[in-house]
C-alpha cells in the first residue's frame, strides 16, 4: 500500500508539471471517453455504450490490479473522462479513485458493486486487494455480471440520458448473452467430477457460490503460503477428491507445482482478466470439469 501511495503522489506530480504548462500541452482527445477498472468491464462497457463513447481500460493486460498504478498518460486521459466505473474494492482503486476525482472534478465515479450480494471475509481485512474484507472479483460469475451490467447502465443514463434508447437495446443485448454464457456454465459444471477445486489466486469465489462449487485458495490473505497453509490445503484437496489446480497466468506457478505433485492434480491456466469474457467464463467451467486421466 505504501508504494501505491508513493506512486499515486510521483504521478500527481507529473501531472501537476504538465498541467502548469513544464511540458508541451497533451493532444486533446477526439472521443468521449469513459474509463474501467479491468478488461472484463470493459467488455461489458462495450456493449452496453457501443460508439458514443471511447471505453478505456487502466489495469493492462498482463497486469494485476491488486497493485497497479496508472501511466502518466492515463492520468492525462483521465482528466478528460466524463466518467469512471470501478469495482470499488480493488487495492489499486482505494488509493487512485481519490486523485482522479481531484484532478477532476467533473469525473462520475460509479461502482459496480452496487445491490451484489459481496462475499466478506474477515479473514482479509487489511489485505491490499481484500480491503474492507470484501471479495472483489464480482465479475467471475454470470449472475453478478447481470448486475455489473445494469450499473454501467445506469450509470451512462446519469450522463447521457439522449442516447437511452441505445444503451437500453444494448444491455438487453448483452443480458441474453450473460443468460447464455449462464446457461451454458450451469450445464458444463453439472457434470464436474469434484465439486472443490483449488487456485493460487482466489479469483472464483463468485463463480464457486453460485454454481455450488468450492474453491481452495494457495494464496492466503494477499500472501505467499506458509508451509501450514500449503499443507492445509493439500489435505483438504484429498479428503474432496480434487484433482485440478487453477493458476492466473499472472502468478508464479511454483506453490501450484507443490500441490500438484502432493496431490496428483493436474495444473490448467486461467485468465479471468481477459477482456472476451464469455469465452473465459466458459473455458473455466470446461476446466473445472475436466475428467482426471
Amino acid at each position: 500500500m505504501k508504494e501505491l501511495r508513493m506512486n499515486r503522489i510521483l504521478v500527481t506530480l507529473f501531472i501537476g508539471l504538465v498541467l502548469s504548462g513544464c511540458f508541451s500541452e497533451p493532444q486533446r482527445s477526439k472521443h468521449k471517453v469513459i474509463f474501467v477498472s479491468i478488461l472484463p468491464l470493459k467488455y461489458f462497457a462495450d456493449k452496453i455504450i457501443g460508439d458514443h463513447y471511447k471505453v478505456e481500460v487502466t489495469v493492462p493486460p498482463g497486469a494485476g490490479p491488486e497493485t497497479y498504478s496508472p501511466t502518466p498518460k492515463q492520468m492525462i486521459m483521465l482528466n478528460e473522462a466524463q466518467a469512471y466505473f470501478s469495482i470499488g474494492y480493488l487495492g489499486f482503486e482505494q488509493v487512485w479513485l481519490e486523485s482522479y476525482k481531484s484532478s477532476n472534478p467533473d469525473l462520475h465515479i460509479f461502482s459496480t458493486s452496487r445491490r451484489i450480494d459481496l462475499i466478506k471475509d474477515e479473514h482479509h481485512d487489511g489485505d491490499h486487494e481484500h480491503l474492507q474484507g470484501v471479495d472483489p472479483h464480482i465479475w467471475s460469475s454470470p449472475k453478478t455480471a447481470r448486475l455489473i451490467a445494469e450499473n454501467i447502465y445506469n450509470g451512462m443514463m446519469q450522463i447521457d440520458p439522449e442516447h437511452g434508447d441505445s444503451y437500453l437495446k444494448n444491455l438487453n443485448a448483452l443480458f441474453i448473452e450473460i443468460a447464455r454464457v449462464d446457461s451454458t456454465i450451469t450445464h458444463i459444471v453439472a457434470g464436474a467430477f469434484s465439486r472443490k477445486f483449488i487456485i493460487f489466486h482466489p479469483a472464483l469465489g463468485y463463480f464457486a457460490r453460485d454454481y455450488g462449487l468450492e474453491q481452495l485458495s494457495i494464496e492466503f490473505e494477499g500472501k505467499v503460503p506458509s508451509p501450514k497453509h500449503l499443507q492445509m490445503v493439500i489435505d483438504a484437496a484429498k479428503s474432496g477428491n480434487t484433482k485440478i489446480v487453477l493458476i492466473q497466468k499472472e502468478f508464479d506457478k511454483r506453490n501450484g507445482e507443490i500441490i500438484a505433485q502432493e496431490t496428483g492434480c493436474k495444473i490448467l491456466q486461467i485468465d479471468p482478466l481477459d477482456y472476451n469474457w464469455p469465452d473465459q467464463m466458459i473455458d473455466i467451467a470446461k476446466k473445472l470439469s475436466e475428467t482426471p486421466q
